[in-house]
């Protein structure tokens, strides 16, 4: 990221969470399959379980982020996450739908989502079909619908990557309007390969790589839902800046998941009783306990 906050997109290169994320792109790059297994991951300490997500109203309102919960609830949970990182979809599936019951329910949780894109263009990709979905009002079913994709069997033990295909596919299966949201997808696909096709040539002819990779940014940025997936970033650093001071040392080893809970940050798929404790602290500070 640049001097002005701007995230940077090298075509060749994976992306790399450095420490207060000081990097942070979406890449295409020939050695993404290996230097994905090297990214440290955060530690799982429960088991999953099988989530019970209650059926989702036939009339959705579509809010700027995707969003659960009661907008005025005195506690508000930011997840950044991405849908090929398995300890993101340990979450989904495990301790989320006890948020949901215990909180979110109840009108206590307000549950937003954000990108965080961490394993390259298939990650990248998916994001971009995520808010397609949102863009219809059925970004939580496709969310859930897309993790048992790309983990066949609820396994994070292995991946598939879905292709532009498969996630129409997904779209079809959640009751997406078809039409609107292949031409979401296609339009962002189209954009992609055009903007790489161009790096390619700039490259080829000679100029400078930091020039033809300034360009390929550009023309990638001005698809607006990737651009959506750029401001969920922007936005992270803004939560990161905001942190206490005891809390930033926290922030140096960053990884998906990642949660911000009233402001206070909570690192990796951690076990419900985390999340818990963190909640109920918060709710006693609202009730001016």
């Amino acid at each position: 990221m640049d001097k002005k906050g701007r995230f940077f997109v090298n075509p060749f290169l994976i992306v790399v969470i450095a420490a207060l994320l000081l990097a942070a792109a979406f890449i295409i790059t020939g050695q993404f399959s290996r230097q994905r297994q090297e990214e440290p991951q955060p530690t799982m300490t429960a088991e999953p379980t099988q989530p019970q997500r209650p059926e989702a109203p036939e009339t959705v309102v579509v809010t700027a982020q995707p969003t659960e919960g009661d907008p005025d609830a005195p506690v508000t949970i930011v997840e950044f996450s991405e849908f090929y990182c398995p300890f993101c979809a340990r979450f989904a599936w495990e301790t989320k739908p006890r948020i949901e019951k215990d909180y979110i329910a109840k009108g206590l949780v307000k549950f937003v989502y954000r990108n965080l894109v961490v394993h390259g263009p298939p990650a990248l990709l998916a994001a971009v079909a995520g808010e397609c979905a949102h863009e219809q009002g059925k970004f939580w079913d496709y969310h859930d619908r897309l993790f048992e994709a790309v983990f066949p069997g609820k396994s994070i033990s292995r991946h598939q990557e879905l292709e532009v295909a498969d996630l129409k596919g997904l779209a079809s299966e959640v009751g997406l309007d078809p039409e609107e949201f292949n031409a979401c997808l296609e339009g962002y696909d189209i954009r992609f390969n055009s903007c790489f096709f161009d790096y390619n040539s700039c490259v080829t002819a000679g100029r400078d790589q930091e020039e033809c990779e300034t360009e390929f940014n550009d023309c990638l940025a001005a698809d607006v839902m990737f651009q959506k997936v750029l401001e969920d970033q922007e936005e992270l650093w803004r939560l990161i800046a905001q942190l206490p001071p005891e809390e930033q040392a926290k922030a140096q080893r960053l990884g998906t998941p990642t949660f911000f809970i009233n402001g206070h940050i909570l690192i990796g798929a951690q076990p419900y009783e985390n999340f818990k404790r963190l909640i109920d602290r918060e709710l006693a500070e609202a009730q001016g306990g």
